[in-house]
C-alpha cells in the first residue's frame, strides 16, 4: 500500500529535539496549514517527527514561522491514560523543503528552493 503525504505550512514554534531510551535522535514540530474558502480562513495543525541524523541536521533550521513543505508517511499514535484511549495522527518526515520566508518573498522569486 502507498502511504505518502505532502503538506505545506509554517512552524507554530521552534522544533524540539530529544533522544529516545535507545539513543535515537527525534525532532518534533507542529505545522499550521492555513487555507481560505469563501472568505473564511481555517487552520489545521499537524504534528511532524524526524528521526536520526536527518533530525540532527534539520533541527537548527526549524524555527517558529519558517515555511516548509513536508513529504512523509502518515502514522497514528494510540495510547491509554486513566482508562481512556487517545489517538493522534503524525507525519514521519522523509523530506523537508524550505520555502521562501514570508518577509523575503520577493528576494528569491524564480529561484529553486533548497531541499534537504
Amino acid at each position: 500500500m502507498i502511504n505518502n503525504i505532502t503538506i505545506g505550512g509554517r512552524l507554530t514554534a521552534d522544533a524540539e529535539i530529544r533522544h529516545s531510551n535507545q539513543g535515537s535522535v527525534i525532532c518534533n514540530f507542529t505545522l499550521a496549514n492555513n487555507r481560505k474558502y469563501k472568505e473564511i480562513e481555517n487552520s489545521t495543525f499537524i504534528e511532524v517527527s524526524i528521526f536520526g541524523s536527518f533530525a540532527s541536521a534539520m533541527h537548527p533550521y526549524l524555527k517558529k514561522g519558517v515555511s516548509v513543505n513536508v513529504v512523509g508517511e502518515l502514522t497514528q499514535d494510540i495510547w491509554e491514560h486513566e482508562g481512556k484511549t487517545y489517538q493522534k495522527h503524525r507525519i514521519k518526515a522523509k523530506e523537508i523543503d524550505f520555502r521562501t520566508p514570508k518577509d523575503n518573498q520577493n528576494i528569491n522569486e524564480g529561484e529553486d528552493n533548497e531541499q534537504f
